[in-house]
C-alpha cells in the first residue's frame, strides 16, 4: 500500500550456487554444507529454483491485482441492478477494502515470521478468490460488502509472505531484480484490467444473463466475477511447488506476539531519519502513482473523447510496457550499483528517477494530443513504476528476517493509506479549485501534483541516503558479505 543476517552461521551463503544434479525442488532446500560454503551455513538455492518461485509469486500477485480492480470495470451494471448509490460504491471499492487490506496486513505480516509462508499465500490466495466469487453471488449493498472485505483480507496474506520469501531466495546483490520481477504481476494485473476492461463493458451492456453450469442463470456482471474468481482456487495450489526458504538474518527465535510491532518500532527509532525518510519519500510518490492510474481513463474520455475500448487497450498497452521496461532496468541497475559499493542505491536510484520524470509527467499531462499522451505517460511510468522494487528491497535490505514480514506490513498499510487515500482526492482538488473545470481540469491536475510531490519525494529520499548508508553497515555487520 515495505535484512540483515544476523546470524553468522546461516548469513555468509555463496550467493548463486547451485546445487548440481538436483532438481527443481531439491536445489531449493537450502541448508546442507557444498562447495565454497563453510559447514553450518545455508548455501542460497539454485537460481532456477529461486527465479521459478519468483515468477510463480509475481503469478499470484497478477491474480490478485485483477481481482482486485475488476470490480471497478463493472460499476454502472452493478449500480443499476442492485440499486446502489455513488457513496456505496466508494466504501465498496475505496475506504472498506483499503482498512481491510491494511488491519489484515498487519496480522498477516505477524505471521508470516512465525509460520509457514507458503501455508499462509495458499490460505490467502483460496480466501480472496472464493470472495471474489461471492461477489458474483451477491443480491444487495451487504453481501458486495462482506464479500469485498474477505477479497481484502486475503489479499493482505501476499505481500509480507511474498518479499520474505524472495528475500531469502537471492543475494543481497541480486534483491532488487527479483523484487521488480515480482511486482511486474502488479503491472500485469493492472494492464490487464484495463485491455479487457473495454471488451468486459461491451459485453455486459449487451447480455443480461449467462447460463453458469450447476449456478444456472446469472446476471452478466456476476458470471464475470464468477469466470476470475473460481480459477484461483486451482492456481493457489501452484505456491506448493516452490520452496519456503530457510530464513536469513533472525537477531532473535521465539519473539513474543506482544513484541511484535513494538520490537518493530523500536528497531526503526533507533534508525528513524533512514525510516521516516523512506516512508514519506516512497509513501508520497505513491500518491502519484495511485492518484494518477484512478485518473487516467476519464482524462481520456473527457479531453479527447476516446471510448472505453479504446481507452482500455490503450492504457493496458502502454502500462505493461511501460511497468516492464522501467522495472527490469531498474533492477539491473540498483543491483548493479550495490555490487559496486553504494549502500543507498534503492533511495538514489528512485530519486534520480522522480527528478527526471517530474517534468516528463507535466509535459505529458498537459499535452492536447493523446498520443503524446499516453507516450509521454509511458516514458513517465518507466521511470516511477519501479517504486515497490525500491522500496520493498531498501525495508528488507535494512531489516531482520524475523520482523520482515511486519516491516513490509506496516510500510504496505501506510503507503496504501496514503498514495490510495490521498491521490486520487488531491487530483480532483487541484482540478475543481485551480482550473475551470473544462474537460482538461484533470489533466492538469494531474499536472500540479506531479510538479509538487514529485520533487518534495526525491529531496526526502535524498536526505535519507546517509542514514540508509548507516543502517546498512549495521546489516552487514550482522551479514557478512561475501
Amino acid at each position: 500500500m515495505g535484512s540483515i543476517d544476523a546470524n553468522p552461521a546461516a548469513g555468509n551463503a555463496v550467493a548463486g550456487t547451485s546445487v548440481a544434479g538436483s532438481s527443481m525442488a531439491g536445489a531449493a532446500i537450502a541448508g546442507s554444507p557444498i562447495d565454497g560454503t563453510p559447514m553450518g551455513e545455508s548455501a542460497y538455492p539454485a537460481r532456477a529454483a529461486a527465479w521459478y518461485a519468483t515468477f510463480v509469486l509475481a503469478m499470484l500477485y497478477w491474480l490478485s491485482v485483477l481481482d482486485r480492480f475488476i470490480v471497478s470495470l463493472l460499476v454502472d451494471p452493478i449500480k443499476r441492478d442492485l440499486g446502489l448509490t455513488d457513496m456505496q460504491f466508494g466504501m465498496l471499492h475505496g475506504i472498506g477494502f483499503a482498512l481491510t487490506y491494511a488491519v489484515f496486513g498487519l496480522i498477516c505480516g505477524a505471521l508470516a515470521d512465525r509460520y509457514s509462508r507458503r501455508w499462509l499465500v495458499f490460505a490467502g490466495v483460496s480466501v480472496w478468490s472464493l470472495a471474489t466469487a461471492a461477489l458474483g453471488m451477491a443480491q444487495n449493498f451487504w453481501q458486495l460488502l462482506i464479500a469485498r472485505l474477505g477479497v481484502g483480507a486475503g489479499e493482505a496474506a501476499l505481500n509480507p509472505c511474498a518479499t520474505s520469501m524472495i528475500t531469502d531466495l537471492f543475494p543481497r546483490e541480486r534483491l532488487t531484480l527479483a523484487m521488480a520481477v515480482y511486482t511486474l504481476g502488479a503491472t500485469l494485473g493492472g494492464g490487464t484490467a484495463f485491455m479487457f476492461g473495454g471488451a468486459l463493458i461491451d459485453m455486459i451492456s449487451h447480455v443480461d444473463f449467462i447460463s453458469v453450469p450447476i449456478i444456472g442463470d446469472v446476471r452478466s456482471w456476476q458470471a464475470v466475477f464468477l469466470m476470475v474468481g473460481l480459477p484461483g482456487l486451482v492456481l493457489a495450489l501452484m505456491v506448493f511447488t516452490i520452496p519456503d526458504p530457510v530464513r536469513r538474518g533472525r537477531r532473535a527465535n521465539n519473539q513474543s506476539w506482544r513484541d511484535t510491532y513494538g520490537g518493530l518500532l523500536k528497531f526503526m527509532n533507533a534508525r528513524r531519519r533512514f525510516f521516516v525518510c523512506h516512508y514519506l519519500g516512497f509513501g508520497l510518490a505513491s500518491a502519484i502513482i495511485a492518484g494518477c492510474s484512478t485518473w487516467y481513463p476519464a482524462h481520456l474520455g473527457r479531453a479527447f473523447g476516446w471510448s472505453a475500448a479504446q481507452i482500455g487497450m490503450s492504457l493496458g498497452v502502454t502500462l505493461i510496457i511501460a511497468g516492464f521496461v522501467g522495472k527490469i532496468i531498474c533492477g539491473k541497475a540498483v543491483d548493479a550499483m550495490y555490487q559496486r559499493g553504494m549502500r543507498d542505491a534503492q533511495l538514489r536510484w528512485y530519486a534520480g528517477a522522480l527528478l527526471i520524470g517530474t517534468p516528463i509527467g507535466i509535459f505529458a499531462t498537459s499535452s492536447s494530443d493523446p498520443y503524446i499522451f499516453l507516450a509521454g505517460i509511458g516514458t513517465f511510468l518507466i521511470l516511477i513504476a519501479p517504486l515497490p522494487a525500491c522500496a520493498n528491497a531498501a525495508l528488507n535490505l535494512v531489516t531482520p528476517n524475523e520482523m520482515r514480514g511486519t516491516g513490509i506490513a506496516l510500510f504496505s498499510a501506510s503507503g496504501n493509506l496514503i498514495g490510495a487515500g490521498t491521490g486520487p482526492v488531491l487530483i480532483a482538488g487541484a482540478a475543481q479549485y485551480f482550473f475551470d473545470g473544462s474537460n482538461t481540469a484533470i489533466g492538469s491536475g494531474m499536472g500540479v501534483v506531479i510538479a509538487v510531490i514529485g520533487p518534495l519525494c526525491a529531496v526526502l529520499l535524498f536526505l535519507g541516503l546517509p542514514a540508509m548508508r548507516a543502517a546498512m553497515a549495521d546489516a552487514e555487520r550482522a551479514q557478512p558479505v561475501r
